[in-house]
């Protein structure tokens, strides 16, 4: 059997539990954290087509320097694809691929363990996950899903040197839709000491700081129509 084949029975599978109403808990079809689908799920034609757009996401970022500490704006883009609607219990996917971004020299030397987070929706269960693409990483970036909160948190250990710009990648995420509502993915963490977007800099002192961030209120980054 085909990694695809096993992919696209185990969607089926998990629509026919929904349509008869017996997933009524998050679907255990990849209760490992962090799994991982085969290479290729996205293009299966089980899937309803997807509109890409861009979300531009403004967050306050809490920094320390040597004698105290402050809040500093900064700005990242999204680029988010989902389908517009989906009928209940069926499968759907969507993508969401933050930016390039380079540490700035004057102020670091390099950035680690960069932590992007973004909160899946209430109503449709998470399936499973790829990631793709992502540019100049030094480690092979981890995903790991908490059933309790519905966020997945992409990370890149590194570390990843200043002036050399750097690109986390994209992560698809296979979903199973609700009864009903709109499933929303938006920005995960909830102030910053939870928070949505973090790295962990090194000063040009040599010295580790931190550096998280989160919006004033969420940020909607998809949006799909169940019904």
């Amino acid at each position: 059997m085909t990694t695809r084949t096993t992919w696209k029975r185990r969607l089926l599978a998990v629509a026919a539990l929904g349509a008869v109403g017996l997933a009524a808990t998050p679907v255990p079809a990849a209760a490992t954290t962090g799994a991982v689908a085969p290479t290729g799920a996205a293009a299966d034609n089980l899937l309803p087509p997807t509109v890409t757009g861009t979300v531009p996401v403004d967050y306050s970022c809490y920094v320390t320097f040597p004698g105290g500490s402050t809040t500093v704006p900064f700005s990242l883009t999204f680029t988010a694809s989902a389908p517009q609607k989906v009928a209940p219990y069926r499968p759907f996917a969507v993508t969401l691929d933050p930016q390039e971004w380079t540490p700035d020299p004057k102020f670091n030397q390099q950035v680690r363990t960069v932590k992007v987070r973004y909160k899946l929706p209430d109503n449709a269960w998470y399936v499973w996950h790829t990631l793709s693409g992502g540019k100049n990483l030094t480690t092979p970036p981890q995903a790991q899903y908490d059933w309790s909160t519905r966020v997945l948190t992409i990370t890149e250990t590194g570390p990843l040197p200043a002036s050399v710009p750097f690109d986390l990648p994209t992560v698809t995420v296979y979903l199973l839709s609700g009864p009903s509502g709109t499933a929303r993915t938006t920005t995960g963490g909830t102030s910053l000491t939870d928070p949505s977007w973090t790295w962990v800099r090194t000063d040009l002192e040599g010295v580790e700081r931190p550096f998280d961030c989160n919006p004033a209120a969420p940020v909607v980054f998809t949006s799909t129509t169940i019904g």
